[in-house]
């Protein structure tokens, strides 16, 4: 078993709060902490210093702190370990489709990941939108996985992966049909995941999406896009998803 990484309690790298600033100090120091995880400083699994030990470096309130903190443990940026102490937590995106489709509700499908089907995986040139997305510079290829998300072998999502080639070297010989691909980036290609951008529109079904997905050419669906980003705010995955319209709903959570 791995010994616990701390990290120091000086807050040795973290930038100083404005306290003339309009932003609440809570938000601030919520803020510099994200900053430091995704630049890598403070890492993931690390316990980092206490709510005391933060709030004496900074001359705020523990009240301040333990906002702060909070408030990263909801968004899934920390965990706390009773008796321990509080944790950077490594992002967790397997709930990513529950968010936008109804595959199934109840117990018989709680905490079953879909299931993947393979179609084709190649490496070509990027198109424009790829190589914005990614940030590619002149000269770069991608590897390019076109797969149909199931649940229970029925059809529900129709999905374009797109990698830079510089950094996934061979992923297209991977079998990802059942694999969740985020924890392979992070443990073979040192490329964790930190953050996304999602965006949705409605759209109409074409022949090979309505093919695949069992339903009409002209049948409503949901186009996703996704960019995904790894430490420093790299993009390494750009995803193009199309949904059946049926199966779509949208959940967000205000507070």
């Amino acid at each position: 078993m791995m010994a616990e990484q701390t990290v120091k309690s000086n807050s040795e790298g973290i930038d100083e709060l404005d306290c003339n600033s309009a932003l609440p100090l809570y938000y601030q120091l919520k803020e510099l902490i994200k900053k430091k995880i995704n630049e890598n400083v403070w890492q993931r699994d690390q316990m980092i210093p206490s709510e005391n030990e933060i709030a004496a470096a900074y001359g705020v309130s523990v009240g301040t702190v333990k906002k702060a903190y909070g408030e990263l443990v909801h968004e899934g940026l920390l965990y706390r370990r009773q008796g321990k102490g509080t944790f950077i937590a490594r992002p967790d995106f397997r709930r990513s489709f529950i968010r936008f489709f109804r595959y199934g509700s109840g117990p018989e499908v709680e905490g079953i990941t879909p299931g993947s089907r393979v179609l084709g995986a190649s490496v070509m040139a990027p198109g424009p939108r790829v190589k914005e997305a990614l940030k590619l510079d002149k000269g770069d290829s991608v590897i390019v996985i076109k797969r149909l998300r199931t649940l229970h072998d029925v059809p529900f999502m129709l999905e374009d992966l797109y990698l830079p080639e510089s950094i996934f070297k061979g992923f297209q010989d991977q079998d990802i049909s059942q694999a969740l691909l985020y924890p392979i980036y992070d443990a073979q290609y040192q490329a964790p995941i930190i953050w996304a951008d999602e965006f949705l529109e409605p759209r109409i079904a074409g022949s090979e999406e309505a093919t695949h997905l069992g339903i009409s050419p002209g049948d409503p669906v949901i186009y996703l896009e996704r960019i995904a980003y790894t430490l420093g705010d790299k993009p390494v995955e750009f995803r193009t998803s199309t949904g059946r319209g049926d199966r779509f709903r949208y959940h967000i959570e205000l507070r």
